[in-house]
């Protein structure tokens, strides 16, 4: 196991884009919806702070992010 899936597994909340940011970094293949929300998990830091909008509405996947307050 990497150390970047050590440190998800480890400072990470559970939510939706853990499973698919590790399957990412394993070499597996990913849907476009899986890749979004594994995305938005990385971006947010393993959503350290809450499962919460990011409000970064310049993003071109802000609409798609699971925690979107559209």
């Amino acid at each position: 196991m990497n150390d970047k899936i050590k440190s998800i597994l480890q400072y990470g909340k559970q939510a939706k884009g853990q499973r698919n940011l590790i399957n990412h970094l394993e070499g597996r293949r990913l849907t476009m919806q899986q890749a979004i929300h594994a995305k938005c998990y990385s971006c947010l830091g393993y959503y350290a702070d809450g499962k919460l909008d990011c409000r970064i509405t310049k993003c071109p996947l802000h609409k798609f992010m699971p925690f979107s307050n559209k």
